[in-house]
């Protein structure tokens, strides 16, 4: 409930009270998702929201992370997984305080739009989708791959080999639509009791190792020491490796939420599944560190961590670790990493693809999509969205490169939309501070403020080379934007919006083909998974580069602008935009810094590290404040205070 009538004022109260008394609110968006909502099954409890956690964190994370993360950075490696999980820690407990006040299924895309209105809540549901969208299939390629060591005909260079390498991860993805779409309590419960295995079999991995196969020499005693290639590399190797990957997992909670049974479930159930999985991966990575093998089947000058990612490791690390042991109970234990190379992938996919139907399910709540993306089936799950995810997951096993590319892309356009965590998390306190709060984080402006930095830095870090595909991307949905959210929520010219949106798209193209792809993407190897080369900066590139940005932002801004003015409710359209200028500040912002700074696609960057991490950090917490002064009391979060009870 929502305690007190005197915490809005003014155009808030008068929204608040206008929906409380007439029943009225946005005629497409929050007002007929509520509707679905309310039909939807509340049946998990805090357990089954740990286990979906834990489901979604340990998948194919733990079976290729500790390789890719060696690698980049050596025994520091574990360094990165504590630095990842302290600074996604603060973005977890900013979304526990949200997700407790405003339990809403899909609700990582619908908190933007409550707190600043339809254009961010589309450019961060659109990030979140293109993210989402991906997981399964990936997942479901990471098992084919493990499957791979005793069936080699399923994968040729790293890739799918069809037909049957595709037709397996075809059945996964398949299996993953159909455990889902029985119902959120067979779900759920189903991945409670594999969650049990999932806990289980990586604890006694690095138990295991750390006991039998330990080489104490690695950490420190090795050419290079703990730190064999900077500090840099440890930053590298968090969202380009596998880890911040591995640690998204925890917005299930979230984006589950309106099938939980009580708001504290979320909270707690999130909280403790993030905690106890952060342990196991930092172990894992501990472990994996000590038990590389110089001498043995590895074939290795000690020392060279970099040479461990093409070494016979590359296919299952941890399977090859211990069958080329020489030790009896390592060797037996491999069999069930390979039982489990299936399980614990297919774990998290079945969990994603629900979450993929669950933004598809969000995105029609915030008015993005058609109402009919709204509608449940008979077991009370979304109907059209679990489809729509099926058919997606199914287009996206087309050939990637590896595990690892597609990993980094998605680690890229989900923590972008956790930027906004901070932003929404102090609107909502200023809009609505005695709403009831399962939990109510001390120093929330703090911990808001930490989040935004961390998962800007997780974004920058996330070097140019990934960005500019994912960024490019992002950009490349505002024409959605306008043909559909404006034309139907704020009443603009179907027509208009057509043609702004293809004159949009053609410029989009030819000037990320010209302007980036051509003297940037291309020499420096695009679409292998990293830089085949680092480019001699030239000045030409600079005259590029500025060139596209300054033409991509009078582009967003113009045409933008252009649509909002012409709308037939104009006031609540440039009100909604004025809202969301600061997300559009920081896709630029991450682009030109990863342009200049250290995890550029340059020999010799323009700003050295730390200098530049230092600089993203300071740019970082202007554009929280910069956001949380953008925060507005929308039509929507007065109808979702209504929902919860009202003033």
């Amino acid at each position: 409930m929502i305690r007190g009538g005197n915490f809005l004022k003014g155009e808030q109260q008068s929204i608040f009270h206008y929906v409380k008394s007439t029943g009225k609110g946005p005629e497409i968006g929050e007002k007929s998702a509520i509707k679905s909502d309310k039909q939807l099954r509340r049946a998990l409890n805090q357990w089954d929201i740990a286990f979906l956690v834990v489901g979604a964190m340990i998948g194919s994370g733990w079976l290729f992370g500790p390789l890719g993360a060696a690698s980049t950075a050596g025994p520091a490696a574990i360094l990165s997984w504590l630095i990842a999980g302290f600074l996604m820690i603060f973005i977890a407990l900013a979304y526990a305080e949200i997700g407790g006040m405003l339990p809403k299924t899909g609700g990582i895309v619908r908190y933007p739009q409550y707190t600043h209105g339809g254009f961010t809540s589309f450019l961060m549901g659109w990030a979140y989708f293109l993210s989402a969208v991906t997981v399964a299939p990936s997942e479901a390629i990471a098992a084919v791959s493990y499957m791979s060591s005793y069936l080699p005909q399923l994968m040729s260079s790293g890739l799918l080999t069809p037909p049957l390498g595709t037709l397996v991860a075809a059945v996964l993805v398949i299996f993953f639509f159909f455990l889902n779409w029985y119902g959120v309590h067979v779900m759920g419960k189903t991945n409670t009791g594999v969650g049990w295995w999932k806990l289980l079999i990586p604890t006694l991995t690095f138990i295991l190792l750390m006991t039998l196969a330990m080489h104490a020499i690695n950490y420190s005693g090795l050419a290079g020491g703990f730190i064999p290639y900077g500090w840099s590399a440890v930053f590298l190797a968090i969202p380009t490796t596998g880890i911040a990957y591995s640690y998204l997992g925890f917005r299930q909670g979230i984006d589950y939420s309106g099938e939980a049974r009580k708001a504290t479930d979320v909270v707690w159930g999130t909280i403790i599944g993030y905690v106890i999985v952060m342990f196991i991966y930092v172990m894992l990575q501990v472990a994996f560190v000590g038990a590389v093998n110089w001498g043995g089947a590895v074939k290795v000058s000690p020392g060279n961590w970099q040479a461990l990612y093409s070494s016979v490791l590359s296919s299952g690390p941890f399977y090859e670790i211990m069958t080329t042991s020489g030790i009896a109970i390592l060797a037996g234990f491999a069999v069930i990493l390979l039982i489990d190379a299936i399980i614990s992938p297919s774990g998290t996919g079945w969990i994603c693809i629900g979450t993929t139907a669950r933004t598809i399910y969000g995105l029609a709540a915030d008015g993005h999509l058609p109402q009919t993306f709204l509608r449940l089936n008979k077991y009370r799950v979304p109907l059209w969205p679990m489809i729509t995810a099926l058919v997606l997951g199914l287009l996206f096993l087309l050939p990637f490169p590896t595990w690892f590319s597609i990993s980094s892309f998605i680690t890229m356009t989900t923590v972008f939309t956790y930027i906004i965590s901070g932003p929404s998390l102090m609107t909502l306190r200023k809009m609505a501070p005695n709403a009831n709060r399962p939990i109510k984080l001390s120093a929330a402006s703090v911990i808001g403020a930490i989040a935004t930095i961390a998962a800007f830095l997780i974004v920058y870090w996330s070097t140019f080379y990934v960005l500019w595909f994912a960024i490019a991307l992002i950009l490349a949905g505002l024409p959605l934007f306008y043909m559909y959210t404006m034309v139907n929520k704020y009443g603009a010219s179907r027509t208009t919006a057509i043609i702004l949106g293809i004159i949009y798209w053609v410029v989009l193209v030819l000037s990320t083909y010209f302007l980036i792809y051509l003297p940037f993407a291309a020499p420096a190897g695009w679409p292998a998974s990293s830089p085949t080369t680092m480019l001699k900066f030239e000045p030409t590139h600079l005259i590029d580069f500025v060139s596209y940005v300054v033409i991509m932002i009078a582009m967003v801004v113009g045409l933008t602008l252009y649509m909002a003015s012409t709308t037939k409710d104009r006031e609540t359209a440039m009100k909604h935009i004025g809202a969301g200028w600061w997300v559009v500040a920081t896709i630029f912002s991450a682009y030109v810094l990863s342009f200049l700074g250290s995890f550029s696609i340059f020999q010799t960057p323009i700003i050295p590290f730390p200098w530049d991490t230092v600089i993203a950090a300071l740019v970082a917490l202007g554009l929280y404040l910069y956001g949380s002064y953008s925060g507005i009391f929308t039509e929507d979060l007065a109808v979702a205070l209504k929902e919860l009870g009202g003033v």
